[in-house]
């Protein structure tokens, strides 16, 4: 949940151009969670229906895309490499939907 809030302050930050606060809030991002870290390459590499529905969930979460900051997208693919730890130890039930 803590990630969640900084992308918010982060993002809030960001269209009132306030590059401090922008600072703060990446900072303040869980950068040290050695379960995420573990989970990232796993995620990168992933294919098929888990990374689906971990782009699912994340995207129910998250529907605005990032900005051209990259570390707007570090962040979103931090928080994707969480949900993707997270549906390894408790798999999640969810039904993708296609348009």
């Amino acid at each position: 949940v803590s990630d969640l809030k900084m992308l918010a302050a982060f993002e809030a930050a960001s269209e009132w151009r306030e590059r401090k606060a922008m600072d703060s809030a990446f900072a303040a991002i869980s950068w040290d969670d050695a379960r995420v870290r573990a989970s990232l390459p796993e995620y990168l590499t992933s294919a098929g229906a888990e990374r689906e529905k971990v782009d699912y969930a994340f995207r129910a979460m998250i529907p605005k895309p990032p900005s051209d900051d990259k570390r707007h997208e570090m962040i979103h693919l931090w928080i994707k490499a969480r949900l993707f730890s997270y549906n390894k130890a408790h798999p999640f039930d969810i039904k993708v939907e296609r348009p």
